[in-house]
């Protein structure tokens, strides 16, 4: 609630600043099922997966109208999404993968976002690590552009990092980015499937949204 009155209060002095700035709000989507073999959590499975959807409502002014929200506030939304966003609600190692029967479509995650809230909508942060990362690059390509087909304005699609990076937690060389660290000299390697990926994922997303 803290949190959602401080976004809600630095809207309100960046518009007395500059009264046509747009607004984006980020949050990640996640999918959470119950353990099939624990029928009794069905409902805390599903209250956790509604959560995703707090921080929106409040500030929209949905939940907890004394916080202050307004449907003004929700501008636009950024939403992040990972090949580990789907899982199974207390289980370990229980992340869903794309195999699954189970997995949600991406494109869904989209569709639910803007039916709830109807407001433009982009991805703000998708990525993986090594060998899947043109994979995973062409999967949300291809379903951003069936949301688009669906009428649903998605305005982008984010890849996150664009330069490999430390670790968050254990320093380790993560390759999820478009380029590798640094050499004594400045230079970078490019991760080439990525990079094709991304040009061809360029060129569809412009036939996607061309006029006819």
């Amino acid at each position: 609630m803290q949190l959602a009155r401080a976004a809600i209060e630095g809207i309100e002095a960046v518009w007395q600043v500059w009264s046509r700035a747009r607004i984006v709000h980020v949050d990640p989507v996640i999918n959470i099922l119950p353990n099939p073999e624990k029928p009794a959590e069905a409902a805390d499975a599903e209250g956790h997966r509604l959560a995703q959807y707090q921080a929106w409502d409040l500030i929209s002014g949905r939940l907890w109208p004394g916080v202050g929200g307004h449907e003004k506030y929700l501008d636009i939304i950024g939403v992040n999404y990972y090949p580990a966003n789907q899982w199974i609600y207390n289980l370990e190692n229980a992340a869903l993968r794309q195999n699954d029967p189970r997995y949600k479509p991406f494109r869904t995650f989209l569709a639910e976002v803007y039916e709830r809230y109807d407001r433009p909508l982009f991805v703000a942060e998708t990525g993986c690590e090594d060998d899947e990362r043109a994979c995973w690059l062409h999967y949300m390509g291809e379903e951003v552009r069936h949301a688009l087909a669906a009428g649903i304005p998605v305005q982008g699609l984010c890849w996150y990092p664009i330069l490999n990076h430390p670790g968050w937690l254990d320093d380790r060389h993560c390759h999820n980015g478009l380029w590798d660290y640094a050499d004594d000299m400045g230079y970078r390697d490019i991760y080439h499937p990525l990079a094709d990926e991304l040009a061809e994922q360029q060129r569809l997303m412009r036939e996607a949204v061309s006029p006819p």
